[in-house]
């Protein structure tokens, strides 16, 4: 019996081997502009968000959820996050007024008023208040006049999207629908010298006021420890905006008036 059981263990891997490999799905290098174009479209139809979301983050092991979030993005230029407690208290909100970056921390109820990179350093390197705008409205920079781009396309219509600048590379993977004509965005990944900065996962995709928007974002940075998921629930896209949404009164939990 231990000579056969043996014999088994040594054989097994050669049974293994000779099981036929999945095939690799083929890649094949594809003119980029159609599917520039359906991303520079899907950038033109979103103009705002106000939504109500689920917002749980991992960094560093310390984990915090906020069951009642509230989003508001101005393109790409304005964002505010604000969490609130169980009976509509403010917890903690950031607001980028295009200018400055406001933060009122859950320890802390004063406002602290300070540039852009204090971003990067709560959540993650490369995501600037301009790629946090984008990314939770689900969609992705658009190529600069000299950036080096290149697209790689399978016969199901998945795609891989790279845009070369300097040091720094984003990839977006897409699908298309809609005979072709659309792209879905699945995902956006940013890297800086071949080291991941920081990658947004977009899924459960519903349409709202014509715009495709996915409802479940997950941001993820290796380097920074980072996990963030945000789920939204209540959303109304491209209504008008306050511009007292973007500011803070500074001896007040909440937005001036």
């Amino acid at each position: 019996m231990k000579n056969l059981l043996i014999a088994a263990m040594a054989l097994a891997p050669l049974l293994f081997s000779c099981f036929p490999k999945q095939p690799e799905i083929p890649m094949l290098t594809m003119p980029p502009e159609p599917l520039l174009q359906g991303l520079e479209r899907h950038r033109r139809e979103f103009v705002s968000l106000k939504a109500v979301a689920n917002v749980e983050i991992d960094k560093r092991g310390r984990k915090r959820a906020f069951d009642t979030v509230g989003i508001v993005i101005d393109g790409r230029d304005r964002i505010r996050i604000e969490a609130y407690g169980p009976l509509g208290q403010s917890l903690a909100a950031i607001v980028w007024n295009s200018r400055e970056l406001l933060l009122r921390m859950p320890e802390d109820n004063a406002v602290t008023r300070t540039g852009p990179e204090r971003l990067e350093r709560l959540l993650s390197r490369g995501l600037t208040p301009r790629e946090l705008c984008i990314v939770l409205s689900g969609n992705v920079p658009s190529p600069g006049d000299g950036d080096a781009v290149n697209l790689l396309c399978s016969e199901r219509n998945d795609c891989i999207l790279e845009v070369r600048s300097g040091e720094l590379l984003r990839r977006v993977q897409t699908s298309l629908v809609s005979g072709g004509l659309e792209p879905r965005i699945r995902s956006y990944a940013v890297y800086r010298s071949g080291d991941k900065l920081f990658s947004a996962l977009f899924d459960q995709f519903t349409e709202i006021s014509g715009y495709l928007l996915p409802m479940h974002i997950i941001i993820e940075s290796p380097g920074d420890s980072l996990r963030m998921a945000v789920a939204y629930s209540d959303v109304d896209v491209n209504g008008p905006l306050e511009n007292e949404a973007f500011r803070f009164d500074d001896n007040a939990n909440g937005p001036s008036e």
